[in-house]
């Protein structure tokens, strides 16, 4: 008896000791948020959000155009401040607001209207940088910061760079990194884009000129030089066009689309192929269950997706069509989908073409068991052997497969 109570008191004891060990380690992994500021600047407004414990890494973010938002995710984050939604009304920035989850908690910054933004931690501090397309105009070229350089001791570098026209006549530039964190920054100068890699090589047989007239897309050429540390890529258009870039794990992408000129139009622009409202995302090394999720929020959709989707993707969208960021997810996971109504099934591609074969065949079998029914008409000035050649005929549908035909 003396036995069995000791056995029963060390186990509590354990239980009790086990417990304190995982509250304090799940203490220890969670972060406050504990205050916000925000603040006019040259061009713009600083968003500084000051948290009990230094961030790891940049959090994933997205932002939309309408309604103008921009999106972080902290993970294993709490709101310390008290309040889960602040109103601010400076300098384009209306508002914040909290939205705690189970593993993360999400700040939304509701904009007057769409910004581009950069973000970079500084100590126990997450700074967002925020400036309108007006100011950038007015302060020399637009410069879109489309991805930020992470510090490295090695020197990034270009594998490779290529060209081809998309289905919609794009001219698509590809350009192959050495890794997924290079520093790249875009930008338009004159009637050229401009393309930065920040400390980034470029191999000698790679420095060339491609002459892509023969594609039959506005880009004429595409020049790779070197530009002290980094890499600078030229790429020329020509007539009416507009741009937008992505970037999955270590490809970069720049499509450069055509535009038709409308004299009916005040503002010239493609809505031709994908026809989604644009997005930005800047996921890295991501579940892809997570970036489909994303997409469901952003567009009110339901989505269903196969417990088989798995596996991490980074991703880095800037202003995309959202039916074109699920696309470039599902080609480079080798997914597919089907839509019905509001509902977006996802799932691997052979998962789903077996599913339809097995659906189709189902169905041939359950009407095969069909019982047959008959019915008899009359056909004026026609010979009996002529209609049942027609009947019969292989070009036929199956819905007589069941069924004979007699000459009388």
């Amino acid at each position: 008896m003396m036995k069995q109570m000791i056995k029963s008191a060390f186990g509590l004891l354990l239980v009790a000791v086990f417990g304190m060990a995982a509250a304090q380690d799940a203490s220890s992994t969670a972060n406050e948020v504990k205050a916000i500021n925000v603040a006019r600047q040259a061009g713009g407004v600083l968003v500084k959000l000051t948290l009990k414990k230094p961030l790891s890494a940049v959090p994933v973010s997205f932002s939309v155009a309408n309604p103008a938002r921009i999106a972080f995710d902290l993970p294993l984050t709490t709101n310390a401040i008290g309040q889960n939604s602040q109103t601010f009304n400076e300098g384009g920035v209306r508002s914040v607001n909290f939205v705690p989850t189970d593993e993360k908690m999400r700040f939304v910054l509701n904009l007057n209207q769409a910004m581009s933004y950069d973000a970079r931690i500084e100590g126990d501090a997450l700074l967002i940088s925020l400036a309108s397309s007006a100011a950038a105009v007015k302060t020399g070229a637009l410069v879109t910061h489309f991805a930020e350089a992470r510090p490295l001791s090695e020197q990034h570098a270009v594998r490779d760079i290529g060209f081809r026209r998309g289905k919609d006549g794009e001219g698509r530039v590809t350009v192959d990194l050495s890794e997924g964190n290079t520093g790249i920054d875009i930008r338009q100068q004159g009637s050229t884009l401009i393309v930065d890699f920040a400390k980034t090589s470029l191999p000698e047989h790679l420095r060339k000129r491609l002459d892509v007239t023969d594609f039959a897309t506005p880009v004429t050429a595409v020049v790779a030089t070197q530009q002290g540390d980094g890499t600078r890529l030229t790429i020329t258009p020509k007539g009416l066009w507009e741009h937008n870039a992505y970037q999955t794990e270590t490809q970069f992408v720049i499509e450069v689309k055509p535009i038709i000129e409308n004299p009916n139009k005040l503002v010239q622009g493609s809505r031709g192929g994908y026809q989604g409202e644009k997005l930005s995302l800047n996921f890295q090394n991501v579940e892809v269950r997570r970036l489909l999720q994303v997409i469901g929020e952003f567009t009110g959709m339901n989505m269903v997706v196969s417990d088989s989707v798995g596996g991490n993707l980074t991703l880095i969208l800037k202003d995309v069509p959202w039916d074109q960021a699920l696309d470039i997810i599902l080609q480079q996971r080798g997914l597919d989908m089907r839509k019905n109504g509001n509902v977006i099934l996802v799932a691997p591609r052979d998962e789903i073409a077996t599913k339809e074969k097995l659906e189709f065949e189902s169905r041939q079998q359950i009407g095969d068991l069909e019982p047959m029914r008959s019915e008899s008409f009359q056909l004026n000035y026609q010979k009996a052997k002529a209609v049942q050649k027609f009947l019969t005929n292989k070009d036929q549908t199956d819905a007589v497969k069941a069924g004979s035909v007699h000459g009388r």
